[in-house]
């Protein structure tokens, strides 16, 4: 089977440039650039029912402290002026060559996280944009088809738990 191509997205790389242009230029990013920092405005813009669903994690989060854990041991460097003229992060994945590894993880009741109560809309608006796949959860907020046409051509899948009810399944 021959790889499709994915039309060519702009490098990622870009949008980093851009943040670090404006700093040099006195302009502080618009949005929060740590976890600590994101976390903080995402307390403060939603209710306090959404904040404690979004922040407890797996009950305990005990998950969420071991992710940390593990990449806290991780860093990227910086490899400026190491003489590649044209990178190449593309992958063959299912049959396609897309343009990069990374994929948006379904994230389950997101819809709930948006000020209009449709947070997987935007993110798959947010997925057209920068041409990056986009899976969806099987707790969407928004119906599949809406979902799936602000993707536009990007790629996207589901992730479906099927219901232990074997009739319904």
């Amino acid at each position: 089977m021959t790889d499709r191509e994915l039309k060519v997205v702009p490098p990622f790389g870009t949008y980093q440039n851009e943040i670090y242009a404006a700093s040099l230029r006195g302009v502080l990013p618009d949005y929060p650039m740590t976890f600590d920092e994101l976390a903080e405005h995402a307390r403060h813009a939603m209710t306090p029912s959404v904040w404690s669903y979004v922040a407890g994690g797996a009950g305990d989060e005990f998950t969420q402290r071991a992710n940390v854990t593990a990449f806290q041991k991780w860093g990227l460097y910086s490899r400026t002026f190491v003489g590649a003229s044209e990178r190449d992060m593309s992958v063959s994945l299912f049959g396609v060559r897309w343009p990069s590894p990374v994929f948006l993880a379904p994230v389950g009741l997101i819809g709930l996280c948006a000020q209009d109560g449709h947070g997987d809309l935007a993110v798959a608006r947010a997925a057209a944009r920068v041409r990056t796949p986009m899976m969806g959860s099987t707790l969407m907020a928004d119906p599949l088809e809406q979902v799936a046409a602000e993707l536009g051509p990007t790629p996207g899948f589901f992730q479906l738990y099927a219901p232990a009810d074997r009739e319904l399944a």
